[in-house]
């Protein structure tokens, strides 16, 4: 069910990337208190099979990481000293002393599917990654009705507990149409056999425009859909030429980013902004527009003069520059995996624009393993990769996977962040004031100042913006879908998003 497991499982908490709240869900609420945060289940709370839902199973949940390292979730014990359950209706978390980390603790409260301990308790440790799971019991509005190499059919649960608390859904049924790929999935959608959307369709607007359908998105006019991510191009920052902050600024300089925007994205992304802060959202109380504006933007002028006045490169015959020591700005390889269309057509674009300014780059498109690897291993130039999406924790988790060298193992050696292997004295205590900070105002000052950092070290470049999901839906036989003129919840099928189905009507036929 991937993104969409919230229809059968929950999560304690609902992250809505419009407002950056964590609403209830399971829970009712969180009290802390130091170091310590206390959940509170609300009352009612029940599995799909009658069994009542309590801390325990919370609990239970959260071991699951103890018991296999499959488990992507595990990292709880890393910001958590214990996770205890006092009473049936009360969770304790508390927090690691040294490393009192707040943010993290509420993305996985957000993100971690609570599960049955009286099913999951009885699966051994070793088949936990590798239970099929064919017949869950969540707690849910929806439960699995029926599954298919074409399709997978959920059934709306006549005694779902949270009726009262979060809305009862319309849909009597759900169904999640499989398809082999973009193409058929977008024909099946402009035929109007598919209500809601999540794949990535170009020219989306040419559906009403052009054809007179009864289509829309989030927003009428481009990008059309809210950023959730930033994919960035992260820069080995710690051999050749690159490693010097200069070439790497020239670089930034030497990128179109409209292009990127307009035909890479298919029109569906403002150009790319010098901050690795997304400018919509729930970010947006963070977002320096000044200072990002004041940072670089496509100016191959500016490449110019940063490497011959600030660097004392000459242009080459060929029209690439060389360093004063007889170093050749390139080729460097820009890579990303092979398949990834809209990524590749960006990497195109870099390649190309930095190339007519004098960095010479080149692209590299493989095996998405064989990329990862060499990233991982810091094996690189410059890759275009995703980093941290939007979440509670956001932009701190982004500015963390970017640029704190914490616990990240040298060239060689297996890196979960901070590939480029970026280093500067005041990363660590400005994100670890960020994760602490009293509010809003002081969280965005120490932002600003990470983000100052990275425009003037350049050691990844945003070059676009991508939502969570792509969403696209059609009237045809549904209304009530959320815009941006009527942002009742999340503009997709995942987190917030399950209160579409609460909301939205049957179309008269």
């Amino acid at each position: 069910m991937g993104n969409y497991a919230v229809h059968v499982y929950e999560t304690l908490f609902n992250f809505n990337l419009l407002t950056g709240e964590s609403e209830p869900l399971l829970a009712s609420g969180i009290e802390w208190a130091d170091n310590v945060g206390t959940v509170t289940l609300h009352d009612g709370t029940a599995w799909q099979d009658g069994t009542a839902l309590t801390s325990a199973d919370v609990v239970s949940t959260f071991r699951l990481g103890d018991r296999n390292e499959g488990i992507a979730y595990g990292d709880v014990w890393t910001y958590v000293d214990a996770i205890e359950a006092p009473d049936d209706r009360t969770v304790v978390f508390t927090l690691n002393a040294e490393r009192p980390q707040r943010l993290r603790l509420m993305d996985l409260l957000c993100f971690t599917y609570i599960l049955p301990a009286h099913v999951w308790d009885g699966v051994a440790d070793a088949d936990l990654t590798e239970f099929p799971n064919t017949e869950p019991v969540g707690s849910g509005p929806y439960t699995l009705d029926s599954y298919t190499h074409q399709d997978v059919t959920l059934a709306l649960h006549q005694d779902y507990w949270g009726d009262a608390v979060h809305g009862k859904p319309v849909p009597e049924k759900v169904v999640h149409a499989i398809y082999e790929g973009n193409d058929a999935a977008n024909l099946s959608f402009q035929n109007g056999d598919i209500d809601l959307s999540a794949y990535f369709l170009p020219r989306v607007n040419e559906l009403w425009e052009d054809k007179g359908l009864p289509v829309k998105t989030w927003e009428p006019d481009a990008p059309y859909h809210l950023p959730g991510s930033i994919p960035m191009l992260i820069i080995n920052t710690v051999t050749g030429p690159l490693a010097d902050a200069r070439v790497r600024r020239a670089l930034a300089h030497a990128i179109d980013y409209a292009k990127i925007a307009e035909s890479a994205m298919a029109g569906m992304s403002d150009p790319a902004q010098a901050s690795v802060i997304l400018p919509e959202g729930a970010e947006s109380v963070h977002f320096n527009a000044e200072a990002a504006a004041a940072g670089w933007s496509y100016d191959p002028a500016e490449t110019a003069r940063i490497l011959e006045t600030e660097v004392g490169a000459a242009k080459g015959e060929d029209g690439i520059y060389v360093l004063p020591d007889g170093t050749r700005l390139g080729p460097f390889k820009a890579a990303t995996p092979q398949g990834w269309t809209d990524w590749n057509a960006a990497l195109d674009i870099v390649a190309t624009t930095a190339t007519a300014a004098g960095i010479d780059v080149v692209t590299e498109f493989s095996d998405f393993t064989e990329v990862n690897d060499n990233l991982g291993n810091g094996a690189f130039d410059m890759v275009l990769w995703y980093v941290s999406d939007v979440a509670p924790s956001s932009p701190w988790s982004r500015i963390r996977d970017l640029i704190d060298d914490r616990e990240v193992p040298p060239v060689g050696e297996m890196a979960f962040w901070n590939f480029g292997r970026f280093h500067h004295d005041d990363v660590p205590a400005l994100l670890d004031e960020a994760a602490t900070a009293p509010d809003a105002a002081g969280a965005t000052a120490a932002y600003t100042a990470l983000d100052d950092i990275i425009r003037a070290e350049a050691p990844a470049i945003p070059l676009m913006y991508r939502p969570l999901e792509f969403y696209q839906f059609s009237e045809k036989n549904w209304t009530g879908f959320p815009t941006k003129d009527d942002p009742y919840c999340a503009p997709m099928q995942g987190m917030t998003g399950i209160q579409i189905l609460t909301k939205i009507t049957p179309v008269e036929q």
